[in-house]
């Protein structure tokens, strides 16, 4: 299985990749969203996207999300969660509203993921990378 990781955050990054590494055998990290889009385009897609809300000055994890969706190929169909510091509700409402599948607030935990897992890949063994 395969987890792809969209943060700009090296620390963040490294920590949801450490995180994930318990889950997948796969995980790809992304700092820059056009590097994400062309990793997008490639086989084998990933399981599941984890995806920081805020991606620099000039991007938006959000919008990067919208984007994924409004493409309608194989990468739609990918299950998406945004990760973000905020524990804004309405922030996560906006996010499932652009359609996010569920939302960690940081730092990304063993517990949090296995969570996600279990709900978003019930088929996938959680804690079997």
């Amino acid at each position: 299985m395969k987890v792809s990781i969209l943060d700009d955050s090296r620390t963040d990054s490294y920590l949801a990749s450490k995180v994930a590494q318990q889950f997948f055998d796969v995980v790809e990290v992304h700092g820059l969203p056009g590097d994400f889009r062309a990793a997008l385009r490639k086989e084998p897609l990933p399981d599941l996207i984890l995806m920081d809300v805020h991606i620099g000055d000039l991007h938006n994890g959000i919008a990067e999300l919208a984007t994924i969706k409004d493409q309608y190929n194989e990468a739609s169909l990918i299950p998406i969660v945004v990760v973000t510091a905020s524990a804004d509700e309405a922030m996560h409402a906006f996010a499932q509203s652009q359609g996010a599948h569920a939302v960690i607030v940081k730092p990304i935990t063993v517990e949090k993921l296995q969570s996600v897992i279990a709900d978003l890949l019930p088929a996938h063994q959680a804690g079997q990378a």
